[in-house]
């Protein structure tokens, strides 16, 4: 038990080493800063619309939705509200909840967002859990998901975007769609985003979570959690967060651009509500007893 107090001490001390450090080096961020971003490219917006309705039938087929109402709801309104701030409000989005025990979140294509039961579990706050769906929202955003369908057809895995194109306008949007759909999610393509694309995401979503009224400080401290977690049961992850750099220096890099662009975003804002304790109490018992509890995590200053 002393072996491992002093481990998670050490852990806790060269995490907060990196974000110190940080401050010094160039802001990583700013090669996203100026970015505009558009289809043009990839599908219309409009075919990304159908082929992302066609991946969520497919997924339906593998995962089990969370029916209750309330916990729907609450995550619906925490994504709405992030999404109504975000580079893409006019495009409808759609936020699910799924029932799976694994600290996990992810976006596919056209506004649709998955959170786990088990990463809700894991939060503390309000302004954490916002800081996951900003970053999924930055993925679709980014255009991250249809960045990865593109690849894929340039190594030939998958039809040629003008075909999925040509056959989506051309109303095949049964087969030869759910085909495609289900390609894209058994070979994971469509999640395989590079540790740049990530990046992207968090400065994407940090940035949302400010313009939506939330406390940026929220982000930073879903990356601690993410490295205490991983630190005291390093199989807990598996490969879930192996595309991802590592939390600490997403921490690091978070708190540059708060400290670099956003200052003081980190000490206003929303950051608890009375419902986030409400719901989280009402999540089902085996998500909450087969997560690990972190440690409310400290207050990091800040750079932070």
């Amino acid at each position: 038990m002393i072996l491992k107090t002093w481990q998670r001490a050490l852990s806790v001390a060269l995490f907060s080493m990196i974000i110190v450090t940080a401050v010094a080096a160039q802001n990583p961020y700013d090669k996203f800063r100026n970015r505009e971003y558009s289809n043009q490219g990839y599908l219309s917006q409009e075919d990304e619309l159908k082929l992302a309705a066609q991946v969520h039938q497919e997924l339906l087929k593998e995962t089990r939705l969370v029916q209750d109402r309330n916990l729907n709801s609450y995550i619906n309104n925490i994504g709405q509200k992030l999404a109504s701030q975000s580079e893409r409000r006019d495009i409808p989005w759609k936020f699910h909840v799924v029932d799976d025990k694994a600290i996990n979140a992810f976006a596919t294509l056209g506004g649709y967002v998955y959170v786990h039961t088990g990463l809700i579990a894991a939060t503390t706050n309000e302004a954490q859990l916002a800081s996951v769906i900003g970053h999924e929202i930055g993925h679709i955003v980014g255009r991250h998901g249809l960045e990865n369908v593109k690849k894929q057809q340039k190594f030939g895995t998958l039809a040629g975007i003008a075909t999925v194109a040509g056959a989506i306008l051309g109303g095949q949007t049964g087969a030869g769609i759910g085909q495609l759909a289900g390609g894209l999610l058994a070979g994971g393509y469509l999640m395989k985003h590079s540790r740049d694309a990530e990046r992207e995401a968090d400065f994407l979503g940090v940035h949302n979570l400010e313009r939506a009224g939330y406390n940026t400080g929220g982000m930073v401290e879903m990356f601690e959690i993410l490295n205490q977690l991983s630190q005291s049961n390093p199989n807990l992850f598996g490969s879930i967060l192996a595309s991802h750099p590592p939390a600490s220096e997403r921490a690091a890099n978070t708190v540059r651009e708060i400290e670099d662009q956003m200052r003081g975003s980190d000490a206003r804002g929303t950051k608890q509500t009375t419902t986030f304790g409400r719901v989280k109490s009402s999540l089902p018992t085996t998500t909450q007893s087969t997560t690990t509890t972190p440690a409310t995590p400290r207050k990091v200053r800040r750079r932070p």
